[in-house]
């Protein structure tokens, strides 16, 4: 096999330029290689593998064109060793031989790497050992020069400057790429544990550590041929117990056993970042390596003006700007032609080694194939049980799911009977799963299914369409109000969990067809828009479906897109209007609230009211909320807000914020980029908290507060908050709901209720703010219990963000205590 590559290597090398190169470059590479060196001289470089041959392509190719321009191409040889696939007795024999046959005089040698500087000092063993072992004898000249690239081994640095050899090292990279390694990690990602190969490659590794002292390098050293157990054991416990990556920094040569050392690491799930280039092609995460281009012309000069190289002891200074990641070039096979000596295993090895890999690859294609089948398998196994999951009944209540609803709904519809369809949305399963658990809120729909058996009898349908959601489907369409009604009142009872009564109320939206749907799914859609509508009308009372909600439905849809689409811009879609806020004791002005105005192309003015809604139905508050902040934030830094002293900006946000770990860091890296202390925003959440995990809200709100943020608990006492929530999350203010507020003139319960509120507030710390204050009354009510601020309609609408700057400006050109009168 090696003879038959070695006869067809040239014109093989030949058609490959001719099909790769431009023709401009083929062309000036023929001009160059035509006109013969003026003093015949011939350069030799010497790679130690294949493997080397593929990482260090860039590098080799700029060389190789520089030294064709001086010495001609028929005068310039490039020496695979072939290190990395067979033992370094039988490279180093079979070199011997080969050079022994060329007996080529060479004038310029570059050794690449370790292996060629160690093969290239057994040619030229010493003629005193020459009579002893005549295979030893020296077979290279003297006179010729010669230059290292990149050898790491300590006794071949010393053989290099016994022999005055030039050695161009890269032990300055080693530094810079590890230091670059830990500025480009996280610092959550934990220390970086350090593996490397045994030899010399520890002792640069250990001094380059040394000199960075960083706490982020850990302590855990580990040897790729043969690692301690103990350590590296310890190290993965420490990495699994605090949630950080497998990740280290890699110091060892590319050669076939590294290799499939690492790869064993990286199918463990280890990463790694390096400082030798040739890793980068085998899944390296990246590092510091010098530009192959200034490399190249340092190993140039080196070799043809070698008086001018300047050392230190022993080795050039490598002076050449680092680049931090690397473009590999085309290959430099490619464009070797037959200047390329491959170094070939004996037939026999080849032969052997061919039936292993055909045997290996049979095994490996049965196995895969033997994979597939399984999978194939397992695939239609799964497909069946999902498919007969979904014919069962619910597994927690033991009623029909929506495939069989909806198979029962297309039979009676099919047979023009008259059908009701009574949609049960249960809000308060959805509290009690986040408050209590999973198995808590599956008791009580457990409760709720008994009740709905008994009610029905055999007269209708129940069935469960999700967690939170019932639906009743019965025959005939008499009275259908009235039957939920019904439904309604059976519910309003307590159902006891544990001993503890909890009222469930559901949201009853009623549809009937053929007038709201001929399809089943049209049906339930129109069952579950008029029980949204509950949501939207005053009372809690049991809606039909109307044709005007159909329109209402279709505006929710529309707005969802329009909003999608107005996210998608730059500039904000939305007016910013701020609320001023006063202290009630002296009507001092101490901030504003941040709301938001839509002027929509089509329905004109939108209200927060109707867009916050669908936004969060839609699952776009989060990316709505992030650009209402970050111009609120641009507009505060364009007018230098956080100059003006003692004023806090407060803004809304959604509580699906707090289930994102990297919220806290996008608001600290937001204040940091227009300029905005923290101290002087303030963050307002609605009583919807008690519905998110606990543990996650109130770690990321203590990491709120420590950075100095406000955290204000809106609509206080509108919904389901419990005081607990008071206790546990580390809120700075409560927003009073305006319905306390509405009656607190006339109301002497209301008074007491807001009395307490406020000492309540007052022992833990916090500040109350009274919402919705519109007559004179309400403020001196307020003001007689004690309620510190206040905003409302009295003391000032929402205003577009530039009138209320301009308000402002004007009652800073006054005192304080007269502002608010002149308003």
């Amino acid at each position: 096999m090696g003879k038959g590559i070695n006869k067809i290597g040239p014109w093989l090398w030949y058609l490959l330029v001719l099909a790769i190169l431009p023709l401009d470059k083929v062309g000036a590479a023929e001009d160059d290689a035509s006109v013969p060196s003026a003093t015949a001289s011939s350069a030799m470089i010497v790679v130690p593998s294949q493997l080397a041959l593929q990482s260090d392509d860039a590098l080799l190719s700029d060389v190789r064109e520089s030294l064709i321009r001086r010495v001609g191409e028929d005068n310039l040889s490039l020496e695979v060793l072939g290190a990395d696939r067979f033992p370094r007795e039988t490279m180093l024999r079979r070199w011997r031989e080969t050079m022994t046959h060329r007996q080529a005089e060479l004038d310029y040698v570059l050794l690449m790497h370790d292996a060629a500087v160690r093969a290239y000092r057994h040619l030229s063993s010493s003629p005193e050992n020459a009579a002893n072992s005549p295979e030893n004898a020296p077979i290279l000249p003297k006179n010729a020069t010669v230059v290292a690239y990149d050898v790491r081994d300590g006794e071949l640095r010393q053989w290099l400057n016994a022999q005055g050899i030039t050695h161009i090292g890269l032990d300055t990279y080693a530094e810079r790429s590890m230091r670059w390694a830990l500025d480009a990690r996280r610092p959550q990602e934990g220390p970086l544990a350090l593996w490397y190969a045994q030899g010399a490659s520890r002792d640069n590794l250990v001094s380059g550590a040394r000199r960075i002292d960083s706490p982020r390098l850990s302590d855990a050293w580990l040897a790729l041929a043969s690692p301690d157990e103990n350590v590296l054991a310890r190290f993965r416990a420490r990495r699994q117990q605090q949630g950080e990556p497998l990740q280290a920094y890699l110091s060892a040569p590319v050669t076939q056993d590294n290799l499939a050392r690492v790869q064993a690491l990286a199918a463990e799930g280890w990463q790694f970042w390096c400082y030798q280039r040739e890793w980068l092609n085998h899944g390296c995460l990246g590092g510091v390596f010098p530009a192959p281009g200034h490399m190249a012309d340092m190993l140039i000069d080196a070799l043809f003006a070698p008086e001018d190289a300047l050392m230190l002891e022993g080795s050039r200074l490598v002076m050449t700007p680092p680049s931090a990641l690397y473009s590999a070039r085309d290959q430099l096979t490619a464009s070797a032609r037959e200047g390329v000596n491959w170094l070939e295993v004996p037939d026999a090895v080849v032969a052997q080694r061919q039936w292993t890999w055909l045997a290996f690859g049979l095994a490996l294609a049965a196995l895969v194939m033997a994979g597939l089948a399984i999978w194939g398998a397992r695939w239609r196994e799964r497909k069946q049980r999902l498919k007969r999951e979904a014919l069962r009944n619910d597994r927690v209540t033991d009623l029909p799911g929506r495939v069989l609803l909806e198979r029962h709904l297309r039979r009676f519809m099919d047979d023009a009977y008259a059908v009701s369809l009574y949609y049960l949305a249960f809000d308060d399963l959805r509290h009690l799963r986040a408050q209590f658990g999973v198995e808590y809120a599956d008791l009580a729909a457990k409760g709720i299914a008994e009740r709905l058996r008994d009610t029905c009898g055999g007269v209708c349908y129940p069935a469960r369409l999700s967690d939170d959601v019932f639906v009743v489907m019965a025959s005939g369409a008499q009275e259908p109000l009235a039957m939920a009604a019904r439904y309604q009142e059976m519910l309003y009872a307590p159902i006891e969990v544990h001993g503890v009564p909890h009222r469930l109320e559901p949201r009853i939206g009623v549809a009937v067809s053929p007038e709201h749907g001929k399809t089943p799914m049209a049906l339930l859609q129109a069952a579950q828009d008029a029980a949204d509508q509950v949501l939207a009308s005053a009372g809690a009372e049991p809606q039909l479906f109307k044709l005007d909600l159909l329109k209402t439905a279709e505006r929710r849809r529309f707005l969802a897109e329009t909003l999608a689409d107005a996210l998608e811009e730059e500039s904000p879609f939305f007016e910013l209007y701020l609320q001023p806020q006063y202290r009630l004791a002296n009507r001092q002005l101490v901030g504003a609230e941040t709301l938001i105005r839509w002027q929509h192309d089509t329905f004109g003015t939108i209200s927060p009211g109707e867009f916050i809604p669908v936004a969060e139905a839609s699952h776009q508050i989060v990316p709505l909320d992030e650009k209402v902040f970050d111009t609120m934030l641009a507009w505060m830094a364009r007018h230098e807000l956080p100059h003006t002293q003692g004023l806090v900006w407060a803004i809304n946000l959604s509580i699906q914020h707090f289930d994102d770990h990297r919220f806290t860091d996008w608001l600290l890296e937001r204040c940091q980029h227009y300029g905005i202390p923290p101290q002087c925003i303030e963050l307002e959440v609605t009583e919807h908290v008690a519905t998110q995990d606990l543990t996650q809200v109130r770690q990321v709100m203590r990491i709120l507060r420590l950075h100095g943020f406000g955290l204000v608990l809106d609509d206080f006492g509108a919904g389901y908050t419990s005081l607990r929530f008071l206790k546990e999350l580390p809120f700075t203010k409560v927003k009073l709901d305006k319905v306390y507020i509405d009656a607190i003139a006339e109301d002497e319960r209301s008074q007491l209720l807001v009395k307490g509120i406020i000492d309540l507030a007052r022992g833990l710390g916090l500040t109350v703010v009274a919402e919705g204050i519109e007559t004179q009354e309400q403020m001196d009510v307020l003001r007689g219990l004690g309620c510190p601020i206040g905003q409302g309609y009295l003391l000032g609408r929402p205003r577009p963000a530039e009138s209320f700057l301009w308000r402002l400006s004007q009652s800073r050109k006054t005192l304080p205590s007269r502002s608010a009168r002149t308003r």
